[in-house]
């Protein structure tokens, strides 16, 4: 598969089309609502949960963006959607429910963050939940990471990708 077209040629809202001041954190569900308007395509950046659920969530610690405190990987994702994003009245939000929200409109650019941050080989937790969730997708979208074993797995687990 090749890189959608719209991903080179239009604006791309990174993790969404953000504005805190607006009630939009960044990679909520309402900056990507903002961002579908705008007709952008969108960045958002996956982390996995406790229990192997792909969340959309930047750092790799919630205290900058959330009332939450401490890793995102020590939390469930149950637990993470009731955990308020600052800056608005959401939870953090779980792939399923962006691509839900995004439902084609416009292109996604994933990008499957480094679990262990240390761009080694535990990585099978994030690829493979982020794989079931974007297995049915019907919408376009690419998908990077930093890491080249996630980027291998993901290639093994979607080929069409």
């Amino acid at each position: 598969m090749s890189l959608p077209e719209r991903l080179l040629t239009r604006p791309i809202a990174h993790r969404g089309l953000h504005d805190v001041t607006d009630g939009r954190p960044e990679n909520s569900r309402a900056a990507v609502r903002a961002a579908i308007a705008r007709d952008y395509s969108i960045e958002i950046d996956l982390q996995p949960s406790a229990d192997g659920v792909a969340m959309v969530f930047h750092d790799y610690d919630l205290d900058r963006l959330s009332t939450g405190t401490g890793p995102i990987r020590n939390a469930s994702a149950k637990a993470l959607g009731q955990t308020g994003l600052k800056g608005g009245d959401e939870g953090v939000p779980t792939l399923a429910e962006v691509l839900a929200e995004v439902r084609g409109r416009v292109p996604l650019l994933i990008e499957l963050k480094d679990p262990d941050r240390t761009l080694g080989h535990d990585v099978g937790l994030l690829v493979r939940a982020a794989a079931s969730v974007l297995e049915g997708y019907g919408g376009e979208y690419a998908v990077m990471s930093f890491n080249p074993h996630s980027v291998a797995m993901l290639a093994e687990l979607l080929p069409e990708v």
